[in-house]
């Protein structure tokens, strides 16, 4: 599929084509839904979570080939676990000097790295980064939660998630692409952001049927901004939010030298 309008391309033009494994039966995938190179789908197929999950069949896997809707991808380092405090430490870097995930997903000097966020923590915060970030009450988290339909399940993971996504929808960005040296030797892998932005190539199904109030949800941040008091990142706050950052770029070069040594032994072998 080359000169494609409607779908994220490669260089070359051609509709990039993605895969992601799975050994559960659905048609539209979840926010926040991770998709790489087909030998990669494969690698996830045998980590040993599966066996653990006693709802599914570990004997009919699937990988499922799909496209991406046109959109911006913001490149950052793979984050291993995902967990809300990886992406607490991804927004923060974003919010203060989006170089800084730039530096760390090409492995500059960790010392430099570090001086340029010990020196952009002076910086006061933008409301942005506690607005995600804030704890709600399960009341106001399952009214929010309601207002849109990237989430059912109404927690506050999941409302972190949800302020998260319009976030960085709302500066342009649709999505997250990342050099996966987990599941393979460093080829992109993407992160989608909202249900209809991938496209299944391997069945036709009509977009997934959404929602949004955006002026209730809009509401809820102007009321937070309207209160919010700038402040510094608090000591503690910096240290955890430097150590994150820290673990990502060690993480990111253990995963290429296991990669390397892979690639070693497999030369052994022939």
């Amino acid at each position: 599929m080359t000169g494609n309008n409607e779908f994220l391309c490669d260089k070359s033009g051609n509709a990039i084509t993605c895969f992601h494994g799975t050994y559960y039966d659905f048609d539209y995938f979840f926010p926040l839904s991770h998709f790489g190179t087909e030998s990669s789908a494969k690698t996830v197929l045998n980590e040993g979570k599966w066996k653990r999950d006693k709802n599914i069949d570990i004997n009919k896997p699937k990988i499922i080939p799909v496209h991406f809707r046109k959109g911006i991808y913001l490149e950052i380092p793979d984050l291993n676990d995902h967990y809300v405090e990886d992406w607490q430490a991804i927004i923060l870097a974003f919010l203060l000097d989006k170089t800084i995930i730039e530096d760390i997903d090409n492995l500059k000097k960790w010392d430099d790295i570090q001086k340029k966020c010990e020196f952009v923590a002076l910086k006061k915060l933008p409301y942005q980064y506690d607005f995600i970030s804030q704890s709600v009450d399960d009341g106001k988290i399952k009214q929010e939660i309601s207002y849109e339909s990237l989430y059912d399940k109404a927690n506050a993971e999941n409302l972190f998630f949800q302020r998260m996504i319009r976030f960085f929808e709302s500066v342009g960005i649709d999505g997250f692409s990342y050099k996966n040296f987990t599941e393979c030797g460093g080829d992109d892998s993407y992160i989608i952001f909202r249900q209809n932005n991938v496209v299944r190539t391997d069945k036709t199904l009509s977009p997934m049927k959404t929602y949004v109030d955006a002026e209730k949800l809009k509401y809820i941040e102007q009321e937070f901004a309207k209160d919010y008091v700038l402040r510094l990142l608090t000591t503690q706050e910096k240290e955890k939010w430097i150590k994150r950052l820290h673990d990502f770029y060690d993480f990111r070069i253990d995963e290429i030298a296991r990669q390397k040594e892979k690639l070693v032994q497999c030369e052994r072998q022939k």
